[in-house]
């Protein structure tokens, strides 16, 4: 079974100088640096499940239980976060989405530079961001995985590679790694593929196993040979008595 694809990130970049920004200025002014630490908390909630989030009436309890602020803290710091823009004002107010165009903007390239498969659909403002495109149902609270542009084809077959689960349970077996580790060697094999300049892949999805199984027992016999002849080294240099070290000579000749 294909695994399932996942909408939410483990990261987000912060700009360094994001308390330049003239709405973290106001933010700050208005409500104190208490208010910030709202706004970043509903930035890794929101980033948590994509690119948007439903605000509920769970959710002061939730930021409250998480800061230890006041619940009606927490609701007076948000309606400034509307009202200085830092979340899109007309989209809250018509479905209580939290968003906005700098938010879907930096979930999108997140997603491109990490070669995942992503969106942005439902309750998109890039296109129009005075106009919100809604196409979620009421209580859709992320949007779904689709892709947001055509990937080269090398992109589309380890995609499809890290998908099929029964081939890498065999690899598991044989080659004796993790799930996760073989993931990792999918992204390194892809890389030495687009060196090779095969971006277009491989004849075949056979063809590409073919190449990936080879080319993972050379890398891996490579590697446990480097790291035998650097163990060995360490134990001779282990062995040798430095000039300033001083060697107890027990017992007799």
């Amino acid at each position: 079974m294909a695994r399932t694809l996942k909408m939410g990130l483990d990261f987000f970049p912060m700009d360094i100088d994001v308390f330049s920004d003239p709405k973290i200025v106001r933010l700050i002014k208005c409500q104190g640096g208490k208010a910030f630490t709202v706004y970043a908390l509903l930035l890794c909630n929101i980033y948590k499940n994509g690119y948007y989030m439903r605000w509920d009436d769970e959710l002061p309890f939730i930021c409250s239980d998480s800061t230890g602020f006041e619940r009606a803290f927490i609701t007076e710091a948000l309606k400034t976060c509307l009202s200085l823009g830092l979340f899109n004002k007309p989209l809250f107010e018509s479905h209580n989405i939290l968003t906005s165009v700098s938010i879907q903007l930096r979930y999108q390239r997140i997603c491109r530079l990490s070669r995942r498969v992503c969106r942005i659909d439902d309750f998109s403002l890039l296109d129009n961001p005075e106009d919100p495109v809604i196409t979620a149902a009421p209580d859709s609270t992320i949007a779904s995985p689709t892709q947001i542009a055509p990937a080269p084809a090398l992109d589309n077959e380890i995609n499809s590679l890290k998908c099929d689960d029964l081939w890498l349970d065999n690899l598991q077996m044989l080659h004796k790694m993790s799930k996760d580790r073989l993931l990792d060697m999918l992204d390194e094999f892809r890389l030495s593929c687009a060196a090779d300049g095969k971006e277009q892949g491989h004849d075949s999805t056979a063809d590409a196993k073919r190449h990936f199984n080879s080319w993972l027992r050379i890398v891996l016999y490579s590697r446990n040979n480097a790291n035998s002849k650097s163990n060995r080294q360490n134990q001779r240099r282990g062995s040798i008595l430095c000039a300033d070290e001083h060697k107890e000579y027990g017992g007799s000749f």
